[in-house]
């Protein structure tokens, strides 16, 4: 496992600071080029006083920890829970621009977990959650050697489900929301259309899109299958006893109980 912290040493504070890191290649190569990000997303940014506040807050954190100790230290925490250590590893830990908050690409090949510092809002819970979310996507997709984002939308279902409730084991009590990384209104959006989830696909991967990205064009709240997901996961859950590091490998179609 390898984690980069391409933050620490950046003077935050200072907007022109900010600028020249972002206009680094490698954060070009992490964060601008993989989420199309524009210039004028960077402009708007920089003058925004919620960003100038995240920036402030996580300061503070960078004041009061490691936070590349804190991400290794947690990941093992995971690995010791799970009884799975996860291989090929890289998380770089980067400041963007607001937009998103934890995701994996590749980079010159290999896998990539970027993780967004701002997105934490100085709170280390949320990092804990992101991890932990994380953290299973590496296991599953190491355990299963399938693709379990693309393949079809009952297996994206439980992939996302069972890292949001392995979230919610790891920092109990918060809100529905927080653990799908969703607003209130997407999660009672869902709990008033959980019946719509007998309606998709679950073999196909056409409606992937609709139900997970961000900026899908749809005529409902986007993200959703993030909640049908955690409450479909969490239903198996419940009903047989079970914690997620029980059914870290398990086939989606058993947690969804489909033939």
């Amino acid at each position: 496992m390898e984690i980069i912290d391409t933050v620490c040493g950046v003077l935050l504070a200072d907007p022109s600071a900010i600028l020249s890191y972002w206009d680094s290649p490698l954060i070009k190569s992490l964060y601008f080029t993989p989420k199309s990000i524009s210039k004028n997303r960077i402009e708007e940014t920089i003058d925004n006083q919620s960003f100038t506040n995240k920036i402030q807050l996580l300061s503070n954190l960078y004041a009061r920890y490691s936070l590349s100790e804190l991400c290794s230290d947690m990941i093992a925490e995971f690995e010791r829970d799970c009884g799975v250590a996860v291989s090929e590893y890289t998380l770089c830990l980067i400041l963007g621009c607001g937009t998103t908050t934890i995701y994996s690409i590749e980079l010159d090949s290999k896998p990539v977990t970027v993780l967004c510092l701002e997105s934490l809002d100085g709170n280390l819970d949320i990092l804990r959650m992101y991890l932990a979310h994380e953290y299973t996507h590496l296991v599953r997709k190491q355990l299963l050697k399938t693709d379990i984002f693309e393949s079809c939308v009952g297996e994206r279902l439980v992939t996302e489900g069972i890292a949001e409730n392995y979230s919610r084991e790891c920092v109990p009590g918060k809100q529905d929301g927080a653990y799908c990384i969703v607003d209130d209104t997407t999660v009672r959006w869902v709990q008033q259309h959980r019946e719509a989830l007998s309606t998709f696909d679950l073999y196909s991967p056409s409606q992937i899109e609709d139900l997970f990205y961000m900026f899908a064009d749809i005529d409902y709240p986007v993200r959703t299958g993030y909640v049908y997901g955690y409450y479909a996961v969490k239903k198996h859950l419940d009903n047989n006893r079970l914690y997620v590091k029980d059914i870290l490998t398990a086939d989606w179609k058993t947690i969804l109980g489909v033939n």
